[in-house]
Formats: structure tokens, C-alpha cells, sequence
């Protein structure tokens, strides 16, 4: 028998998990996300094969929700004349099986509201949607949003409450930049002459325009906005050269280091948010965890994983435990993650681009002692950033009036200064 599957017309918007309702339950809905955890391909009963003990009769069952009650006695007409009360026994090679593989896929960091936390939804995949995506694809499902429906003791304490999947049709991935997924949007002529204008220093322009709250820093900005764009990754005789830049920036307290990660986080269309404290190694690369609905283990990606083909921004970096740091020194050279835990083996793909800010270990930036001091940062870690910015609170008079002056302008009048170029919307630099 073949397998139908549905898809949805490509002009449909694709949903985010926040935005399904119980309106949309029985429906064919396009969901968008991140891929977060992959189960392992396990075979689905589809239709089960019964035998009798006393006829030889084969009996059929088709399966059609998670929850089947096995046949005992024989429904054959010679059974029943001869009232001999066969009994059915399954039979595995004559029954028909399909691969079955789960999902979950979370919404992406620029859908999440401030304050809230990231919405997730489980798929169901079968047949040839499975084996499609691992942990830190951007994918894109058409399926059925259903309720799924518990048995025995757990449906007992679950009550009326029900929890819901995703029965998926059609799955593809999305790994091509944000216009490319908005079905090739293309730029109006009056924002590309907005861009553009009649300046000859575009690339400063497009410099100036990130985070223009923020005082000076523009070879900084510079090399922010570098690092935005990307470069072309290459691979000349297998040796993988990545095409993306890793930067670090390192300086006093209060010089806008986190203010820089913060808007580079919500400015990229892709991006992950942590902390050095706050994040473990598993925490940054991926964990072997065991599903509490099957019972065996799954991978799931960490915040490098998630940040696929986007930017990871890790803030407090020399706050990081040392056994910690060291589960970063793959991804950031070799832009992947090795996993073999548990039996579990697998590579995932990192191929993002770090950038973090660390403070010196003694508070402030001592000139008299060398930088791998001044950090406590271990020299084969450091190698790893492509551009390292020291950045210091030095004294004077003139600029310290400038930056005053800057800083209480942003705070009367909530905005940056006015300038001689009006800066380039966050949207419209996307």
C-alpha cells in the first residue's frame, strides 16, 4: 500500500508553535522552527497479523491511534461453528510496520516575547519524513495538529487537560538566509536608495547604524557588522576553511560590552543568548537526555547547535567553569560538536559565529601584565577568536564630555543624538 502525504501551497504563512490554538486542532497547519531534539527511528505498527492456534486463519488490524487492544479469539467462521474458541496470536513477519521518528521543534529567538519562554511542540513523523533534520536545523512541517489522547493511569490524572503534536505530511528544511525564507522578499527601490543615499562611506554607514545608542566603538561596530554579514565557507582539498569570524571583546567594566552582545542578539535573525555562568558544557554544545514518554535517549542541542548558521553571544565568558570553557574549543575552530555519550555517537553542526565579551580577572585592564594574564584565559582559547577587541575606560576630559552628554540625550529623550545621517531601521538592516 502506498503512503499519502500532504503538503501545504507554498503562498501559506507558516505559524509559529506560540501561535497554534484550539481552534486549530483537527487542521492542516505549517509550523516554522528550530529543531531542539531527535528521537531515534523506531518501527510504528501499522496493520497487526493475527494467526489461530486452532484454524490457521490470518486476521487483520489496522492501528489507527497510539493505543490498540489486541484480539484474542478467532472471528473465523470455523471457530465459531465449530465453537472451539481459537485464540489469535501476533505475528511480527506477517504484520506491516513504518520508521517513526519524534520531533521537537522550538520557535525561533526573535518570536519570543520579553519575559517569556520559548514555545515548543512535538512532531510525529513517519515514512520518508524521517531521518530529515537533527538537533539545530531550521525546519519548516506541514501537518496535523491533533490532541494526544492518554491511556490507563495517565489518563486518569491527566483529567480533561490533553497535550498536542504535530502529525507531519511534509517536512523541509530552511538553512538559507532570512530573505531567502520569506519567499525571495526583495528590497524596494526606496529602501535600497535609502541604504545607499547619496554617501559615498557606505560601509560606515551600515557601521553606524548598530547600536547608535551606544557612544564611539565604530571600528568595533565595524567588525560587528563583518561579522553579520559572514564570509564564504571553503573546502580546497577536504580541509574545511570556515567562512565566519569569531570576536571577543575584552575590556573594562561599563564600556557597552553587553549593550554591543545584547543588540547584535536581537538585530541577527538567528541567534542564542547566554551567559558564562549561567550555561554548562552540555548546556553550550548538546546532551544525551532520556525521553520521559519512550524511556530511551535522545539528543538534544545546546545553545552553539541552536545557533546554527546564526550568531551565539556569550556573555561573562571568563566566568565560565574551566571544564566548561573547554567544550567550546571545537566549535569554535572546527564549527561542529562531537557527541559520544551514553552509546549515543553523532556530529551536529556549529557553524555559527561566537561572539563574547569578557571583564579582566582583577577588575580592571592592567597594562603592565600581558593579556592572557589580565583574563585568566588559556592562550589555545584565545587563539581561537579571529579579532580581539581590548577595550578601555581610559581618562579625558574632552571625550568622558561627550559621552555625558551622550548618555543623558539617550535618557531625556529615549533615542540616540541626532546625527548627520539618520540610522538605518533594525528591520530594514535584517
Amino acid at each position: 500500500r502506498s503512503e499519502l502525504y500532504f503538503r501545504a501551497p507554498s503562498c501559506s504563512k507558516a505559524l509559529s508553535p506560540r501561535e497554534l490554538r484550539a481552534s486549530s486542532i483537527g487542521a492542516l497547519v505549517t509550523v516554522q522552527g528550530i529543531v531542539t531534539r531527535a528521537s531515534e527511528v523506531r518501527p510504528l505498527l501499522r496493520v497487526a497479523t493475527y494467526s489461530c492456534d486452532q484454524c490457521g486463519a490470518e486476521t487483520y488490524q489496522p492501528i489507527e491511534s497510539p493505543t490498540f487492544t489486541p484480539l484474542l479469539l478467532c472471528p473465523s467462521r470455523e471457530c465459531q461453528t465449530n465453537r472451539s474458541g481459537g485464540r489469535l496470536y501476533l505475528q511480527s513477519r506477517g504484520s506491516k510496520f513504518t520508521k517513526f521518528q519524534e520531533l521537537r521543534i522550538q520557535e525561533h529567538s526573535d518570536q519570543v516575547p520579553v519575559g517569556h519562554l520559548p514555545r515548543s511542540l512535538s512532531l510525529h513523523l513517519s515514512g520518508a519524513n524521517t531521518r530529515q533534520a537533527q538537533p539545530g536545523d531550521h525546519v519548516r512541517v506541514t501537518g496535523t495538529f491533533l490532541p494526544l489522547l492518554r491511556a490507563g493511569f495517565r489518563q486518569v490524572t491527566q483529567g480533561l487537560l490533553s497535550e498536542t503534536f504535530l502529525e507531519g505530511h511534509h517536512l523541509a528544511k530552511v538553512n538559507k538566509s532570512e530573505e531567502e525564507e520569506g519567499e525571495g522578499a526583495e528590497l524596494s527601490p526606496e529602501e535600497l536608495q535609502e541604504i545607499t543615499g547619496t554617501e559615498e562611506d557606505f560601509y560606515g554607514k551600515l557601521a553606524a547604524s548598530i547600536a547608535p545608542e551606544i557612544f564611539g566603538h565604530e571600528d568595533v561596530k565595524k567588525s560587528l557588522l563583518l561579522l553579520l554579514v559572514g564570509g564564504v565557507e571553503r573546502s580546497p582539498r577536504g580541509m574545511r576553511i570556515r567562512g565566519n569570524i569569531n570576536i571577543c571583546l575584552m575590556g573594562d567594566p561599563g564600556v557597552a560590552k553587553s549593550q554591543l552582545l545584547c543588540y547584535i542578539d536581537r538585530l541577527a535573525p538567528r541567534s542564542q543568548y547566554t551567559t558564562g555562568r549561567g550555561s554548562s558544557g552540555v548546556g553550550l554544545t548538546a546532551a544525551v537526555l532520556r525521553d520521559p514518554r519512550s524511556g530511551e535517549l535522545v539528543l538534544e542541542g545546546g545553545a552553539l547547535v541552536l545557533a546554527d548558521r546564526g550568531v551565539c553571544c556569550i556573555d561573562e565568558f571568563d566566568k565560565m567553569l574551566e571544564g566548561d570553557r573547554v567544550a567550546v574549543h571545537e566549535a569554535l575552530e572546527q564549527q561542529s560538536v562531537a557527541v559520544a555519550k551514553a552509546g549515543v555517537t553523532a556530529s551536529l553542526n556549529a557553524r555559527c559565529a561566537v561572539l563574547a565579551a569578557a571583564n579582566p580577572a582583577l577588575g580592571r585592564f592592567d597594562p603592565r601584565r600581558s593579556l592572557e594574564h589580565n583574563l585568566q584565559l588559556p592562550a589555545a582559547l584565545l587563539s581561537r577568536f579571529d579579532l580581539l577587541w581590548l577595550l578601555q575606560d581610559r581618562p579625558q576630559r574632552d571625550r568622558d564630555l561627550r559621552l555625558a552628554q551622550h548618555i543623558t540625550y539617550v535618557h531625556q529623550h529615549c533615542r540616540e543624538p541626532p546625527s548627520s545621517f539618520r540610522p538605518l531601521d533594525m528591520k530594514l538592516m535584517r
